[in-house]
């Protein structure tokens, strides 16, 4: 897999802290902070601003429809742009309590792979950076950072989770903006002499220094060996090359692993991959590696296929084509809207679905047996309508089957059994057992 392909939910992420009130000076702060947005440059500078939906962004926009911004006390609003680069930027202005951080900025790209675009990483750099000086201009800074967004959350930064948290040195980022107090507390010339691509010292005393010319290669071993370095400088008590492992080891989880998924159910387990993100991608890639669900039990030789033992075949064939296979479609398609298309590509993502969502624990006794007449049916439907099988109705319904050459497959049993406990949708899953069908109809014959 590609470098970009395995790393494409990371993100950018610049965090700028700033101990200016602007609450208090009413509708003149939240000028302020618009007269910022719009001296950003035209590459960067949002376009939209998301109330109750995405609407062009404008200046009367915002004060027209300020009281949906406000949070308790406070004012929090996104703006954002989808050209050329995804981008999203939050604006918080906090009601005094902490007196370094009553104004937040956190501006997000995506991917990444967009600040280390072949060709343009100088440039998207000079953009960056005139952003953080243009904020120095006209706010003072407590501190700010600009990095990857997974490997920002795999550090020890409080920020991650609380802006309200100490200014403090906790790691070496791409870029890192220490405000006035910090430098002082840290000694201005020692900062200075911090071995760094870049240092400059901006307006009112903020610092503002690089450890890597661009943040394309944040993860690579040169960049780990200058950020170890600019840490154990700005933190003695703390030992370069055990600083160095961990940042190594941070590097793993933007390393790509080969994906060797069982086939038949690949796409279930890669959904579940996306969804925990990549900070424990390379975890799961390893155990689902390994994973191979139990061979397909739900069938039997055509030749020993019961009979239909109903009154009416066909009204037997309607009722679960109809009545039961409507109901699943009904009871998913906000969720899974892919059921609404009548395609196999649905059958994964209910899988997914309910693995999870953990129906199978959750449902009682009796919503769980209509759930498994419903999937079954649905189940035999793709049997019967992309594969060419043949329904063969009973009164138990673990025991209707579909045929499909020289097996008789059990949906409702397939579908009950994928009903069981937390890992049974897995396990037992429709998307197994509907390609094994496909794979043998498929076949040639002996």
């Amino acid at each position: 897999m590609h470098r970009d392909e395995w790393n494409k939910q990371d993100e950018f992420t610049l965090e700028l802290y700033s101990p200016a009130n602007l609450l208090d000076r009413g509708r003149e702060g939240v000028d302020a902070v618009l007269d910022f947005i719009e001296s950003i440059d035209a590459e960067l500078r949002p376009q939209t601003i998301y109330l109750s939906r995405k609407r062009k962004y404008s200046r009367q926009l915002v004060h027209e429809q300020l009281d949906e911004c406000r949070v308790g006390a406070n004012i929090s609003f996104i703006l954002g742009r989808s050209q050329p680069v995804d981008e999203s930027l939050l604006i918080d202005l906090i009601e005094p309590g902490n007196e370094d951080t009553r104004f937040a900025l956190d501006l997000t790209l995506r991917p990444f792979a967009s600040v280390r675009e072949t060709g343009r990483t100088e440039e998207h750099t000079h953009r960056l950076l005139s952003l953080v000086r243009t904020f120095a201009q006209r706010f003072p800074i407590s501190y700010g950072l600009a990095h990857s967004r997974t490997d920002f959350y795999l550090s020890s930064d409080p920020h991650r989770t609380n802006p309200f948290s100490p200014k403090r040195v906790y790691e070496a980022y791409w870029l890192n903006v220490y405000g006035p107090q910090l430098v002082e507390e840290l000694g201005r010339q020692r900062l200075l002499s911090t071995p760094a691509a870049h240092m400059e010292e901006l307006p009112g005393g903020a610092v503002l220094w690089l450890t890597r010319p661009t943040p394309a290669d944040f993860d690579s071993e040169e960049a780990r060996l200058a950020q170890a370095r600019a840490l154990v400088h700005l933190r003695p008590e703390l030992k370069l090359e055990e600083t160095l492992s961990t940042l190594r080891q941070r590097s793993l989880a933007f390393t790509p692993l080969p994906v060797q998924f069982d086939e038949d159910v690949a796409d279930i387990l890669w959904r579940k991959v996306e969804h925990e993100g990549l900070m424990t991608q390379r975890e799961n890639v390893e155990r689902f590696n390994a994973y191979h669900p139990p061979p397909v039990s739900e069938w039997l030789p055509a030749a020993q296929a019961p009979t239909p033992d109903v009154a009416d075949v066909q009204q037997a064939i309607d009722l679960y084509e109809g009545q039961y296979a409507e109901q699943l479609i009904a009871l998913l398609a906000k969720k899974v809207p892919a059921v609404l298309d009548g395609t196999v590509d649905a059958l994964p993502q209910v899988d997914y679905h309910l693995w999870h969502k953990g129906w199978a624990r959750r449902l009682p006794d009796e919503e769980k047996e209509i759930l498994g007449a419903a999937l079954g049916a649905w189940l035999g439907m793709f049997l019967v309508h992309t594969l060419g099988g043949r329904w063969v109705p009973r009164r138990a319904l673990d025991e209707a089957a579909v045929v499909v050459g020289d097996r008789a497959w059990l949906p409702f049993l397939r579908a009950r059994h994928s009903l069981q406990g937390r890992e049974a949708p897995l396990d037992f899953s429709c998307t197994q057992l509907f390609r094994l069908a496909q794979r043998l109809a498929r076949a040639p014959s002996r």
